[in-house]
């Protein structure tokens, strides 16, 4: 019986080689012949995505072919030196064979791609907490983490009736709690809708629409992730793509707390499929919002896509169309997910826009970039492209007025991260995961930063944990954050490039668009900002204790405290005046604080110039108790200046 077992076993394990071969050898005559009748009229085309594709392919055939033929011609030669007594070349020829035997053996099928996936492993040269760029956001450079193990069952098997985004996989009373404690901490108010207010106004006042917030009828779109959908994709499986849960949070917040008309907002992967786990539980609640997908029916939207080019790669070699959708809003929320990539090393939120574009010959439902917009990532690219300085596309995306230009706010969507574009959930091993599902959220105003961090966790996870993650060494290529370092400093573009992707004459390049720095290590996670200085990213923890310094003050420029605010009348009873003076101009705003260290009251930020200003507060229509509370005006200019003043409420 053993021997039986065991004559079955090698007897398919032998089919199953051969048929491997087969399968190399066909592929290879296949690559062989595409890629010289393609490039031989014209060289040029050797740099071509789909020429770079098959020459791999072709180069381990011609080897094997070689190899093949030299191993008997070898030895027959070195029979005849033996026969002449030429020992020193007969055992040359041995040398030889034995070279040739070893890479016959070698270039077997499976490790065609392999033995040419470029697998040079990057040490970091870079000194931690050396900032490079300009932050961006309310509070320059931050990044808020939030985590909450709740989140996810951590026994979950991620098998057929157990899979990770089932209700009792992922909670979803936990997750919109993670979401509204994020939002309200990248903002730094008390309240949900002072936060988003917050985020509205700092948004319009940098696009020179004036401290001004959300008004209605103005469009918002949201882009998520559905890479592993197809077009019209209806069921989710063991692939990770975005949270459903944390999609309804998000809309919740939208339409239940901001008031956002559901008509006003776009919602999907515009060239993928909304799977009805996503489509059903939030449909349900809001049946008005535009859900797109590439196919359209079953309720969901077919993308509407512009009809003129209006992105244009820098480097020239590539321009596309924009959905419809994203033309018309004034918002974008860009809201991927948190995982590694077997072309461009790692894929956020920068990458989530590989989804956005399109090709000249493409419609919504058979969008793909593969065959142009993979020439320039690290690994796909091989050696020559595993350096720094590079031309990198993904730069152009964070770069573009319609896309990264025109986006609010980042949310990445880390509740489950994962491996590969194919997105198999992986476990993380480094503290404070410690063998469970990541249970986090990543949020962000600064594109830079939002990718600094995301490569830090990814990178630094996999290096030390490859078991972990299938000894997949995508995010340590070289090369792999060559973007991140383009978009923080136009210091670093790749030479003869100006990012300006908004027109085909890249007649206007953009500027530093974020801040980027690398932790100071695993354990700490500690930034620049989170270690006191005034200047790179902080990483605020929610709960606070993930990482030390997650409470400094954090603000690019000097902060001062001044104690002699003016109020008149103080005992109040209906309306008062907090009179302060400014060094510059400011966005300014009123917290009234309680004995006891709560904010009872806030009012909304306004814009000031420098010199003598004053605040009023109608005290009566706060409704807050009688008692002694304190009053401090927060002023946000080129010095963050907050001045403070007890006062005395009286009914």
């Amino acid at each position: 019986m053993q021997l039986k077992t065991f004559t079955r076993s090698f007897s398919r394990s032998k089919l199953i080689k051969t048929w491997g071969k087969i399968a190399f050898i066909v592929s290879g005559i296949g690559a062989t012949i595409w890629f010289l009748i393609r490039v031989i009229p014209k060289p040029s085309r050797a740099t071509y995505p789909c020429m770079k594709a098959a020459a791999p392919i072709m180069s381990s055939f011609v080897i094997y072919i070689i190899s093949l033929g030299a191993i008997p011609l070898l030895f027959r030669k070195t029979i005849l030196n033996f026969k002449k007594a030429k020992y020193w070349s007969a055992l040359g020829a041995i040398a030889l064979s034995f070279v040739f035997l070893v890479v016959f053996n070698l270039n077997d099928a499976p490790n065609t791609y392999a033995n040419n996936l470029a697998n040079s492993v990057q040490d970091l040269d870079e000194t931690p907490n050396t900032p490079i760029g300009q932050g961006k956001g309310i509070f320059p450079g931050r990044v808020v983490w939030v985590m909450d193990k709740d989140a996810t069952n951590e026994n979950c098997s991620n098998k057929s009736n157990d899979y990770w985004f089932m209700d009792q996989n992922t909670n979803q009373t936990v997750v919109s709690t993670m979401l509204v404690d994020g939002m309200k901490k990248i903002a730094g108010k008390e309240s949900l809708q002072n936060a988003w207010d917050a985020l509205f106004k700092n948004f319009n006042e940098k696009h020179g629409k004036g401290t001004v917030g959300y008004a209605s009828g103005e469009k918002v779109v949201i882009k998520i992730n559905l890479t592993t959908m197809g077009s019209g994709g209806r069921h989710f499986n063991s692939a990770m793509n975005a949270t459903p849960q944390l999609c309804f949070a998000l809309l919740q917040q939208l339409v239940d707390s901001l008031n956002i008309d559901e008509s006003d907002i776009t919602f999907g992967d515009p060239f993928r499929g909304m799977p009805d786990e996503i489509f059903n539980l939030c449909h349900d609640e809001y049946p008005n919002i535009h859900y797109i997908e590439g196919d359209g029916g079953d309720g969901r939207e077919k993308t509407v896509i512009g009809s003129d080019d209006v992105y244009f790669n820098s480097d020239d070699n590539f321009q596309s169309r924009l959905p419809q959708a994203y033309l018309d809003a004034s918002y974008l929320i860009n809201m991927p997910c948190l995982k590694t990539h077997n072309s461009a090393g790692i894929t956020i939120a920068a990458k989530n826009h590989q989804g956005s574009v399109i090709g000249p010959d493409q419609v919504a439902s058979n969008q793909s970039m593969i065959n142009y917009l993979h020439y320039d990532y690290p690994v796909d690219g091989g050696p020559s492209n595993q350096v720094m300085g590079k031309y990198r596309h993904i730069v152009d995306y964070i770069a573009h007025n319609k896309l990264g230009g025109n986006t609010l706010i980042y949310i990445v969507d880390a509740i489950w991260s994962g491996r590969n574009w194919d997105a198999q959930v992986d476990k993380f091993q480094m503290a404070p995961f410690n063998n469970d599902w990541t249970s986090s959220l990543f949020i962000s105003q600064d594109p830079v930063a939002l990718e600094s961090v995301g490569f830090d966790f990814l990178y630094n996870e996999y290096k030390n944990y490859p078991k972990s993650h299938g000894n997949a060494n995508y995010p340590l290529v070289s090369g792999v954050q060559d973007y991140i370092h383009q978009a923080a400093d136009p210091a670093n573009w790749a030479a003869g490039i100006a990012y300006d992707p908004s027109s085909p004459n890249h007649t206007a390049p953009v500027s530093s668009l974020g801040v980027h720095e690398h932790w100071n290590n695993m354990t700490d996670k500690q930034y620049n900002r989170n270690l006191g200085n005034s200047t790179g990213i902080q990483l605020v923890g929610v709960p606070a204790s993930l990482v030390a310094g997650s409470t400094t003050s954090i603000n690019s420029h000097s902060m001062s405290t001044d104690n002699s605010l003016k109020v008149y009348p103080n005992p109040v009873k209906n309306f008062t005046s907090l009179n302060y003076s400014l060094s510059s101009n400011a966005t300014v705003h009123l917290e009234v604080i309680s004995l006891q260290g709560k904010v009872v009251w806030t009012s909304s930020d306004i814009r000031q110039e420098a010199g003598s200003n004053v605040i009023q507060w109608n005290v009566k229509e706060a409704q807050i108790p009688q008692g002694t509370y304190l009053c401090k005006v927060v002023a946000e200019g080129s010095t963050l200046n907050i001045f403070t003043s007890k006062v005395s409420v009286i009914k």
